[in-house]
């Protein structure tokens, strides 16, 4: 009679399966630290460049830096793609090195990402981490210091590439009255209930940050004032016709905007830039509220893309 001697390996099997199917790249040193990247699918692409499944947003990164491939065992190989900067793994330089838990893999000249692999609890917790240095703990939008770090690496792309760059400030009209006339719990709902509606008027890759109580910041990257002011105008109108209602009694909220866009080295600095957005978010409340203001007051020859969505 043969023993059976095979399940406990087959455990073990299952166990090394699960844990390379749960590979992550965590963002330790360069621009947003502690965000995590989780690796499934065979080809992941890394760098700078829209199409890549990470993206880094570090000017040392190449547009297609290097590209991850997944084994027959299931292991990754990190392989560089002919990068201006360089791929490192453990601090030497390599074409093509098999990952193992713990390694860190230097991109370019500031960014280096840990590769480990993470359990249920460790990746929630791991989110859980970022979050809380990046997100505002009311609302869940960006706080103002990811707003204030992210604004100072898109002024500087912005002017190295000649792109625009536009910033929105937005402001709640009349808050105060909200929270004498409804109470605080309602003040917080209707912050919270103004982010849910801005996350869906705007791009995946905008940067949209509480900047300080009733005001929110809006970072778009390569938009000029005109699409900036017709995105402004979607979100006031949008804002307007949405029901904030907390129960049971529906809070009219309207907002004003102001707008700044980097063009050309128009601007000398972010300091600049935040102080032109809001001079012009107090020129919106002045001239009445419920409204945008920038340095553009008409826009001609572009077309709204439909009504905004009523909720």
């Amino acid at each position: 009679m043969t023993e059976e001697k095979t399940v406990i390996h087959h455990v073990k099997d299952i166990y090394q399966q699960q844990r390379k199917e749960n590979a992550y790249l965590i963002v330790i040193a360069g621009t947003g630290v502690g965000k995590m990247f989780k690796l499934s699918g065979g080809e992941i692409k890394i760098g700078r460049h829209p199409s890549c499944e990470i993206i880094l947003d570090d000017d040392g990164v190449s547009r297609q830096h290097s590209k991850l491939l997944r084994t027959r065992t299931g292991d990754l190989v990190v392989i560089d793609l002919k990068s201006t900067n360089g791929t490192y793994a453990n601090g030497v330089r390599v074409q093509e090195h098999t990952l193992r838990d713990g390694d860190k893999i230097q991109i370019g000249k500031t960014t280096i990402l840990k590769f480990s692999y993470q359990d249920d609890i460790e990746e929630r917790y791991q989110k859980e981490l970022y979050n809380s240095v990046v997100r505002d703990g009311l609302t869940g939008c960006y706080n103002k210091k990811f707003f204030s770090d992210r604004i100072q690496s898109e002024f500087s792309y912005s002017l190295r590439h000649g792109q625009p760059l536009s910033l929105i400030m937005i402001d709640i009209d009349h808050f105060k009255n909200v929270n004498d006339t409804y109470g605080h719990q309602a003040g917080d709902f209707v912050l919270k209930q103004l982010t849910e509606v801005v996350n869906r008027c705007i791009r995946g890759e905008d940067i949209f940050a509480r900047y300080g109580g009733e005001e929110f910041a809006l970072l778009l990257r390569d938009t000029n004032s005109e699409r900036a002011f017709i995105l402004a105008d979607r979100i006031r109108r949008t804002v307007a016709a949405h029901r904030f209602v907390f129960k049971r009694t529906r809070i009219p909220i309207t907002i004003s905007l102001g707008i700044a866009t980097l063009s050309d080295a128009n601007i000398g600095d972010t300091e600049e830039m935040i102080r032109v957005a809001d001079e012009f978010l107090y020129k919106a409340k002045r001239d009445g509220r419920d409204r945008v203001e920038s340095e553009i007051t008409v826009v001609e020859g572009v077309q709204e893309d439909g009504p905004p969505p009523i909720s």
